[in-house]
């Protein structure tokens, strides 16, 4: 069976059209909860220091745990949507959307989550060694730190399977349809994962550095999902990625907020990063492939 060239279910694109407007506007109800608690907040709390700043298009001065598990929480709704579509208008297991096997393989995932975790805390650690003043020990109460552990644990997992089953999962399949080539396949689903990302903050760092690293990142995984025929090792590493970051590395203008993390990163370097970034997943890539690569396509 081929995770790509999914045969179970209606998947006409017809169906693709209609499943994607309704994703889209779970998307936007999703978002609603949001605005309306945002918005409620700041016009409540009688603090002048939380405002909804136009030139950012987002709120400032929220608590930052707050933050986090609002915009954390939208993806309940995206994941719904997902659920509803390919169970009533594809017609098929949502399990297509992570694998073409009868059973979701854990080990498969926490095979994912574990290797790019050990990986990325080890370059992460490699950078802090050579470059000793970019990371400070963030001035954190223990009790934040501890509630921050949690929404972690509980929120990102749910916000990178989420974007795993739509971009690795619902559009690899869709665009798989036409596109028989895994690397070119990779290059433009991948490159619509990175581009939807040019709107978070840390752009602000380097526009086409840091752009470059959301397209590596969302390339390679894709290209692994291809290569080994499920979603698997991708949804494992991206909340490894996610996770490891929120845990322990902040920094200015993140797309995670302000949340107080173990420590902060200073100076960044996007060229630094980003060549970090091609290791890590270079890495990961070459274990993945020894692994697990599937070879009927």
């Amino acid at each position: 069976m081929n995770f790509i060239k999914v045969k179970e279910g209606k998947n006409s694109w017809k169906r693709y059209l209609s499943s994607f407007i309704v994703i889209l506007l779970f998307i936007f109800v999703g978002a609603l909860p949001n605005l309306i608690i945002s918005e409620w907040i700041v016009n409540t709390d009688g603090n002048p220091n939380t405002y909804f700043d136009f030139e950012k298009e987002d709120y400032v001065g929220i608590n930052p745990l707050v933050y986090f598990a609002l915009m954390n929480s939208q993806f309940i709704f995206w994941l719904l949507g997902l659920f509803v579509t390919i169970r009533f208008i594809h017609k098929r297991k949502f399990t297509s959307l992570i694998t073409p096997n009868r059973k979701i393989d854990w080990k498969r995932i926490g095979y994912g989550f574990i290797t790019y975790f050990v990986i990325l805390g080890l370059t992460s650690i490699i950078d802090s060694l050579l470059n000793p003043g970019d990371y400070l020990l963030n001035d954190v109460r223990v009790s934040d730190f501890l509630l921050l552990f949690v929404l972690v644990l509980v929120f990102t997992p749910l916000q990178t399977t989420c974007e795993e089953l739509f971009f690795r999962g619902y559009l690899l399949q869709l665009l798989g349809k036409w596109i028989r080539i895994p690397f070119l396949l990779s290059l433009i689903v991948g490159s619509i994962f990175g581009a939807l990302h040019f709107t978070n903050p840390e752009m602000g760092y380097s526009p086409i550095l840091v752009g470059a690293n959301y397209l590596v990142t969302g390339f390679i995984w894709c290209y692994i999902t291809a290569k080994t025929n499920s979603a698997e090792l991708s949804i494992g590493a991206h909340a490894a990625n996610n996770m490891l970051l929120g845990w322990f590395i902040t920094m200015d203008d993140s797309a995670f907020g302000d949340i107080p993390s173990l420590f902060v990163g200073r100076n960044i370097d996007p060229a630094i990063s980003l060549m970090w970034t091609i290791v890590s997943l270079g890495i990961f890539l070459f274990i993945s492939l020894r692994k697990y690569k599937f070879t009927r396509h």
